[in-house]
């Protein structure tokens, strides 16, 4: 198998992500300013390319589902482990804005995240029957579970701190 073979047979999808999430991951290497709700968009794509995966390729689903959960929440314990000593987001009470400090961590886990979903798909589907294979099941679950947690654990800390030091303009 070789790497121009698999780039090749990748889904023109698995790109357009792939660009989608890098182009994010780099936006967010400087402040800026965003919405809380766009603050959830990584982390649910994640999230429903998990569940999609899990119900789409595994034949052990709902075994997958609970390793799946069971990994989520691990991610999220660990996304707001990463997020306890960055400098804190601030919701502007009045535009509804979040202003955020730069930093590689978004574009460090994006990556790693995607690469970990990248070769088990691709795994699976070099070796059509892995998916009916426990082990691959929960090594399928746990990458992906842990990445998309670790993703929503991340916003969501990112979110409550921006809701405890809202900003509120009087007079502008």
């Amino acid at each position: 198998m070789q790497l121009i073979e698999i780039v090749m047979h990748t889904p023109w999808w698995v790109w357009v992500l792939l660009a989608y999430l890098i182009y994010s991951g780099v936006s967010l290497l400087s402040p800026n300013e965003t919405s809380l709700w766009r603050m959830l968009l990584m982390p649910c794509i994640f999230l429903l390319w998990g569940i999609y995966g899990i119900f789409s390729k595994l034949h052990m689903p709902w075994t997958a589902l609970l390793i799946y959960v069971a990994a989520l929440i691990a991610g999220l314990f660990l996304g707001k482990f990463i997020m306890a000593k960055r400098v804190p987001a601030v919701l502007d009470a009045a535009t509804g804005m979040v202003q955020r400090p730069g930093s590689k961590v978004p574009l460090v886990v994006v990556l790693f995240s995607f690469s970990c979903l990248y070769i088990v798909n691709v795994y699976a589907a070099y070796h059509p029957e892995s998916p009916a294979e426990l082990k691959f099941v929960v090594i399928y679950s746990l990458a992906s579970g842990l990445s998309a947690g670790a993703f929503l654990g991340i916003s969501i800390a990112g979110i409550m701190k921006a809701l405890l030091g809202t900003v509120v303009r009087v007079g502008t």
